[in-house]
């Protein structure tokens, strides 16, 4: 067992935000209009963006080998124009809010993205800032504070291609789905806003892990860094290996944090998609 102080500080550190991290990116993935769990196909024609369905999602969150529901997850999306906004709350089973994260696109375009971690009372976003020419280039303003007492924190990064947030994984990975049946691995970055910047991650095709369904493919997503990657668990989530692909359940890191003995404490978590409707 490694008992170096660095590499525990850098566990701790890690662990921190890896947690929100898987979280955001099978909680509330967007998806095509059609009844079912979620699902990784393309947007309908008349969507204002990729990003618009499910217009409602829910899942439930358990703890590990139980049936203990923790919380619940609801996505809901509305648009104005070409303007998507779109709401993610987790909350308690009686229905007290744990944490909220909105996501603002314009178009096919990520403008925003607002986190509230209400159990720490600590609030962040992250400003996409675009160049007038090349919209592919631009800059990332990030801003953070880990509690009411806490003075703000920012930064601003490069933009980089295939930045993503949650809301925004489903299509890249759909995009990508021959390459992972085939074994490679994609990458990209990922926005973390309370360590005000992007992290490396990689998503690969895990052929070893048997499939909490048997229709299931299992995609693994890990820290691209070798460093990194040796300190945090990376997250399993089970997808239908046939179109239209849909999102079936995730093992993992969760947002929201449980209380033990007066402190918040990490969550791996067992996620179960329930439905979502197109409108």
């Amino acid at each position: 067992m490694n008992t170096c102080p660095h590499c525990q500080s850098m566990k701790h550190q890690q662990s921190s935000w890896f947690s929100l991290l898987l979280t955001i990116l099978v909680l509330g993935t967007p998806a095509a209009a059609r009844s079912g769990p979620a699902t990784l196909d393309a947007k309908s024609d008349t969507a204002v963006s990729k990003y618009e369905y499910p217009t409602n999602l829910t899942a439930e969150i358990y703890a590990l080998g139980s049936k203990n529901l923790l919380f619940r997850f609801t996505r809901s999306a509305t648009h104005s124009g070409a303007t998507l906004s779109v709401q993610r709350d987790f909350v308690y089973p009686d229905g007290k809010l744990a944490d909220s994260e909105h996501v603002t696109y314009q178009g096919d375009q990520l403008l925003r993205y607002d986190l509230k971690e209400l159990q720490l009372g600590a609030v962040g976003s992250a400003r996409i800032r675009r160049s007038p020419t090349d919209p592919a280039k631009g800059s990332i303003e990030f801003e953070y504070r880990a509690g009411p007492d806490s003075r703000l924190k920012t930064s601003t990064e490069a933009l980089a291609p295939d930045t993503l947030v949650g809301d925004m994984i489903a299509p890249f990975l759909i995009s990508h789905w021959q390459a992972l049946q085939r074994g490679e691995k994609v990458k990209c970055r990922y926005i973390v806003v309370p360590r005000l910047e992007t992290v490396g991650f990689t998503f690969v095709k895990d052929a070893k892990r048997p499939p909490n369904r048997a229709n299931g493919t299992v995609i693994k997503m890990e820290p691209t860094s070798r460093i990194i990657a040796a300190l945090v668990d990376p997250l399993f989530f089970t997808i239908e290996t046939a179109s239209p692909h849909n999102l079936l359940d995730c093992t993992g890191r969760t947002t929201p944090k449980l209380q033990v003995k007066g402190k918040w404490k990490d969550l791996d978590a067992f996620t179960v998609f329930e439905s979502h409707t197109a409108r």
